[in-house]
């Protein structure tokens, strides 16, 4: 395993952490918790490749040709019940952070997968214990023959420095908007970018037209004039207005 060391001095970061870039990783998840606890530093870890990485709820990974395979271990300092929004802030954060370096625009789909043209180019997974939080963030930079429904967003490799640059700048962006406390997250933003939002969704039985976010993070739905909020259990965007 190849280690590259960033000085967060050199990134005129306002908020210090160890940034680690590693050619391989089975995750980067792992890693980062790990360094954290070894050294009470908040850090991003940035991998070329990543040979086991987790989705959500299990699903399995599957690799593209090029990618940004990060994540980003801190101690939370928000109250525990805030912290379901997390994912949807760093969902915010890397199409920020997406816009600035690629002038790429992305769509959100509830509660953090990113989407471009109809296809998934990326997401975010959230693990916390205790105080201590990790997000990761996938994003599939090329991929020539991707598998069904997941999309790209560049049609030639732009090599690994692209990904570490990404990282970095989404990370910075996440520290941001982490630091207006929950209170003030950019719930206007996710909203704007939802391809969730006007669309029916699935859950469980239940069918309803998805209406807004709840202060909470939660997918507001209406179904026979009654408004329900989802938190939990899987969610499906039905292709009908």
């Amino acid at each position: 395993m190849i280690e590259h060391w960033f000085d967060p001095q050199d990134c005129d970061m306002a908020t210090q952490y160890d940034i680690v870039h590693i050619d391989c990783a089975e995750s980067t998840q792992d890693e980062a918790r790990l360094r954290l606890d070894a050294t009470g530093t908040s850090v991003l870890v940035v991998a070329d490749e990543q040979t086991a990485g987790r989705g959500r709820q299990g699903r399995d990974w599957a690799q593209p040709d090029r990618g940004m395979f990060a994540s980003y271990a801190f101690v939370s300092g928000w109250d525990l019940s805030d912290r379901t929004l997390i994912p949807l802030v760093a969902a915010v954060a890397i199409r920020e952070a997406v816009q600035e370096l690629l002038d790429i625009e992305l769509g959100l789909r509830w509660p953090n997968d990113l989407m471009i043209e109809g296809g998934k180019i990326g997401g975010l997974l959230v693990e916390a214990s205790g105080d201590t939080v990790i997000v990761g963030c996938g994003i599939n930079l090329l991929w020539k023959n991707p598998i069904e429904g997941a999309a790209a967003l560049l049609t030639e490799d732009p090599g690994a420095s692209v990904a570490v640059r990404l990282a970095e700048t989404w990370v910075d962006v996440l520290i941001g908007h982490l630091g207006r406390g929950s209170g003030g997250w950019p719930r206007a933003e996710y909203e704007s970018a939802s391809v969730t939002l006007d669309h029916y969704v699935i859950w469980g039985d239940g069918l309803g037209r998805a209406v807004g976010i709840a202060n909470d993070g939660a997918l507001v739905v209406e179904r026979d004039g009654e408004q329900i909020e989802l938190r939990a259990g899987e969610v499906h965007t039905r292709v009908r207005r």
